[in-house]
């Protein structure tokens, strides 16, 4: 459960990030400012090389880039086998294993996650 109590650390680590949100030496956010889809990092590689693919939320994606609690292979390894609900099930264990954020600072103690698994 949410309380002021699990916000609080977490708001001091928002507050610290706050000003490299959305400029270029920072992160984007589209939630804030949907020009920020104009900086998204995109690349392509030839379709008969996609063996799959995996789009995910940055709720989705703390596992390994906030949590670093597996590796991108890990993960979409975990998506073949298990599906989209298993990593975010592992998402929300970890978060609630860390609920007020000490040993993984983060701008909120629970973020929205969306995955999709995609096949070719």
């Amino acid at each position: 459960m949410t309380t002021p109590s699990t916000i609080a650390p977490c708001a001091t680590t928002s507050r610290r990030c706050g000003p490299s949100g959305n400029r270029e030496s920072g992160f984007w956010v589209a939630s804030v400012d949907p020009l920020a889809a104009e900086h998204a990092l995109t690349g392509s590689v030839p379709a008969t090389a996609v063996k799959a693919a995996a789009v995910l939320s940055d709720g989705a994606s703390r596992l390994v880039d906030l949590f670093a609690l597996a590796t991108w292979r890990q993960t979409m390894d975990l998506l073949r086998d298990d599906g989209p609900a298993a990593l975010i099930e592992a998402v929300r264990h970890a978060e609630h294993s860390d609920p007020h954020g000490e040993r993984r600072p983060r701008g909120k103690p629970f973020d929205d996650a969306t995955a999709a698994y995609c096949l070719p």
